[in-house]
């Protein structure tokens, strides 16, 4: 839907002027998501309402509601993704509605924001994307968020002082928290599913400059990740590179960043890259 008719000119305006657009990930709406129970129950009786309705619906579904909050037409994705069959739901829903145009209820913003966190947390931003260009997966890079609290990302660094050409194998439980976000785009999306045959992260000081030490990071995995939400037996294979700038002497982190070098995914290929804020 993004890569598709979301990104259409003519459906971004229709959206604007005469809807209020909203959008609803499943994963926060099952037992145990992220909502509070009065959005779950909400978005429950829209769905049974469609249902009893005999709109079509789905749990990956366009939903048209009334003012007053009631579903009136639906479209399942497969046929909403088509920009024609879209515009023609939304241009049908105006004219029934008899809807006056006005100004966007809220300001287009950025989509994906970093999370609240304490402030000496280590955050980094990951982007992924498919790189076979094959199917709808592959369309539009994806992105996510990994928090380290200090006591986590001090497990990066090497315990002792260090010199050029050292070495540390990085603390195993800390690189499995960053090297099983690294998969590409699929339906799902719940990390704790993902199972490693191995992973590792090593680093080597190339180089110390008033006191700042950078250190060259290389590691590999092997992960099994389920396309969708049931086994499958598809794994992720990849190899990353990067580099850790850091302070031995008062142990902070100026930077980190980490890309695949090769990866690969049910037959296809992919890569990820994960950089620091500060």
């Amino acid at each position: 839907m993004r890569a598709g008719p979301l990104s259409n000119t003519r459906v971004i305006s229709l959206l604007n002027r005469f809807f209020v657009p909203v959008y609803a990930a499943n994963e926060d709406y099952r037992d145990g998501g992220l909502q509070p129970a009065e959005e779950k129950s909400e978005y429950n009786r829209i769905f049974k309402e469609a249902h009893a309705a005999k709109l079509s619906v789905g749990t990956v579904h366009v939903y048209i509601l009334s003012p007053g909050g009631h579903p009136i037409d639906s479209l399942h994705v497969a046929t909403a993704a088509k920009t024609d069959r879209l515009i023609d739901l939304l241009e049908r829903t105006v004219e029934k509605l008899n809807i006056r145009e006005g100004k966007a209820v809220v300001a287009p913003v950025t989509q994906s924001t970093p999370p609240k966190c304490a402030s000496d947390s280590l955050v980094l931003h990951l982007t992924s994307r498919s790189l076979d260009g094959r199917g709808a997966w592959s369309d539009f890079p994806v992105e996510d968020w990994i928090v380290l609290g200090r006591d986590d990302w001090e497990k990066l660094l090497p315990r002792s002082q260090v010199q050029v050409n050292d070495s540390w194998e990085m603390d195993k439980k800390i690189s499995a928290k960053l090297l099983t976000h690294f998969y590409p785009p699929t339906e799902n999306n719940d990390v704790s599913k993902n199972r490693f045959e191995r992973q590792s992260l090593k680093a080597t000081v190339v180089s110390i400059h008033n006191g700042a030490a950078r250190a060259r990071i290389e590691g590999e995995l092997k992960m099994q990740h389920n396309f969708y939400h049931k086994e499958d037996g598809k794994v992720v294979e990849a190899t990353v590179v990067g580099f850790i700038d850091f302070e031995p002497s008062s142990r902070n982190i100026g930077s980190f960043q980490l890309v695949t070098d090769q990866a690969a995914y049910g037959g296809g290929t992919f890569g990820v890259a994960v950089r620091s804020l500060k």
